[in-house]
């Protein structure tokens, strides 16, 4: 049995007397140096979207923005009116497709959309049944052709697709989706794959000038569903970075399990002009809830089996390309979607399209601002 290490000697990085929370944007450069960000509530998140678009140089690529922005909410209101299950999805993508097209002009991955292709494709694999056996394909933007997807992917995680065409298997990219992660476990007899973390600590070696993350997860998260630390690491995309170490630390008289950034980075002047360069080796395999009450967000590792690794993509990117589907089903063959909530998974993907439009919506508005954009707390 291997043996578990011994932590890092460090102390927690504070700020002002308080530990510092992650976020996807933690800081931003200033003329000098790396400042904190604070967190902007919002109760129209559609609103600080807006407001970024006005950041846009180019004039073209800003009026396009806006009249994207407009309607992908008029869409969006449409879908909050429907009284029919069955014509939201479609509602929901048309909106979440207008505003992507604006991240893709406000990110400058393209100056200005004319025509351009959904970026995506459905299909089902041989002798498949559909949904069950169903597959997306993704393609990159060429000279010949801008494909949305691709534009989305390469800004939201800074570089484009490796390849020019992407395939994943819808069943694969489903249970990637955090919202009724549950409803979807149950409806297919499987354990859950996401475990919640419930800190994640900043530490630095002043001494050695060193500094390095820590994930928190309740012992019993794990042991409820028989998962081991070496699968937790494997399969959370995070084997070769991050490794258990020894902890006697109890919260609510729960034990935390430490897991510990392997190689530290170093820094020359403030630890925390580093935090940028550690929360970017983290952000994409981090799945967060958005939430209207402290903490505003809840973050979440996902765990992919080793013959799924190859399907999985952010969290943002995986939300979109499972509301393509539907809203693809919806369009074409909406019989086949009323099949789909009749059956065992109806619940789940119902549940789905009721949430998730308006997580989405939080989480990109986070992305617009370069700041986490939180609900404002209702009182």
């Amino acid at each position: 049995m291997t043996r578990v290490r011994d932590q890092k000697v460090g102390e927690l990085l504070k700020v002002k007397g308080r530990p510092i929370k992650f976020s996807r944007h933690l800081v931003k450069k200033g003329d000098r140096r790396f400042g904190l960000q604070t967190r902007i509530f919002a109760t129209n998140p559609w609103s600080v979207i807006r407001g970024s678009i006005k950041n846009i140089d180019d004039p073209v690529a800003r009026n396009q923005a806006n009249s994207f922005v407009e309607q992908a909410e008029d869409f969006y209101r449409a879908y909050q009116s429907a009284h029919e299950v069955s014509s939201k999805p479609l509602l929901v993508y048309y909106s979440l497709m207008n505003l992507v097209k604006a991240f893709g002009l406000y990110k400058e991955v393209m100056y200005e959309y004319g025509k351009a292709q959904h970026g995506l494709q459905e299909g089902i694999h041989p002798r498949g049944a559909e949904f069950q056996d169903s597959f997306l394909k993704a393609f990159k933007s060429r000279t010949s052709s801008i494909n949305i997807f691709g534009d989305f992917y390469q800004a939201f995680t800074g570089a484009p697709m490796a390849t020019s065409e992407r395939v994943f298997d819808l069943k694969y990219i489903h249970p990637q989706i955090l919202q009724d992660h549950r409803l979807w476990a149950a409806a297919n007899d499987v354990e859950e794959r996401f475990v919640e973390i419930e800190r994640i600590d900043f530490l630095h070696d002043s001494n050695d000038k060193k500094i390095w993350v820590v994930l928190n997860i309740f012992a019993d998260d794990l042991t409820r569903f028989g998962i081991s630390r070496r699968k937790l690491v494997d399969e959370a995309g995070l084997e070769g970075m991050f490794h258990n170490v020894k902890s006697e630390e109890f919260h609510r008289d729960r034990l935390l399990l430490k897991f510990e950034q392997t190689n530290p980075m170093i820094y020359t002047g403030r630890p925390s002009d580093k935090l940028e360069a550690l929360v970017s080796i983290l952000k994409d395999e981090i799945w967060s809830a958005v939430l209207r009450a402290p903490p505003y967000r809840k973050n979440y590792l996902y765990l992919s089996p080793a013959s799924e690794k190859k399907d999985r993509i952010p969290q943002i990117l995986s939300i979109y390309a499972f509301i393509y589907y539907l809203g693809s089903v919806t369009r074409y063959r909406p019989y086949f979607f009323d099949t789909l909530l009749s059956q065992e998974q109806g619940a789940h993907i119902e549940e789905l399209i009721s949430n998730i439009p308006q997580q989405f919506l939080f989480l990109l508005a986070s992305e617009f601002a370069g700041r986490e954009v939180a609900h404002a707390p209702i009182v």
